[in-house]
């Protein structure tokens, strides 16, 4: 499994580059004013749904998946790695993106604490993962041309929703507010479910993948 992450490191290393170039050109933009700092955070989600997606794109143009199944990892190692190498690309990226806030509200350029920009990179992380739960079984299943489409829908769903909610709070829209106690506790349980999700979501790959042909 360890030379499938390995490969997909080595496949993807410019795009990966590239990516990580992209959060400190957009740190500069977020300096001068023309983007808010909020931006770093979504590029987590972006990078963390884009990367799987072209790993998957290039094993189905290579046919791949055909070699690596006969390999010792067998089926079950292809879809160990992709999940962890998912979650490899997910962890850079809110590490990148999170210190380049923090660092940049310590050098006083943004009103925002360290602690909460930390938060911000957190919870983009956690809905990244989210989303790639939902994704990874249709890549898996489909391949990427297909689920592109569906994690179009997905991000579109989720983050609109997101959108709107925030749109109908500053409208000072009548909410449902919940208790102390559900807020105190709400990055505990995001976390969690996001870890669950990715669980289950890497238990139903596991059974797509056993009885996928080639």
């Amino acid at each position: 499994m360890t030379g499938l992450i390995y490969k997909d490191l080595a496949v993807l290393r410019r795009q990966l580059s590239t990516l990580l170039v992209f959060i400190f050109v957009y740190g500069g933009f977020c300096i001068t004013g023309v983007f808010d700092f909020s931006i770093l955070g979504a590029l987590i989600a972006v990078f963390g749904l884009t990367v799987p997606m072209s790993s998957v794109a290039l094993d189905d143009a290579a046919h791949w998946d055909r070699y690596a199944i006969a390999t010792p990892a067998g089926r079950r190692g292809v879809v160990a790695a992709k999940y962890v190498f998912t979650l490899l690309v997910v962890a850079v990226s809110v590490v990148a993106a999170g210190g380049l806030m923090v660092c940049l509200s310590l050098a006083g350029l943004t009103k925002t604490s360290p602690e909460d920009l930390v938060l911000i990179a957190l919870a983009c992380g956690v809905l990244t993962l989210l989303l790639d739960a939902v994704i990874l079984p249709c890549l898996l299943k489909f391949g990427a041309e297909k689920a592109r489409i569906i994690s179009m829908i997905t991000f579109v769903v989720i983050f609109g929703g997101a959108v709107l909610l925030g749109g109908m709070a500053k409208d000072q829209f009548a909410l449902p507010q919940p208790p102390e106690w559900l807020l105190a506790a709400l990055p505990v349980l995001c976390g969690l479910v996001a870890v669950i999700g990715f669980f289950i979501s890497y238990c139903v790959s596991q059974g797509i993948y056993a009885k996928k042909e080639f």
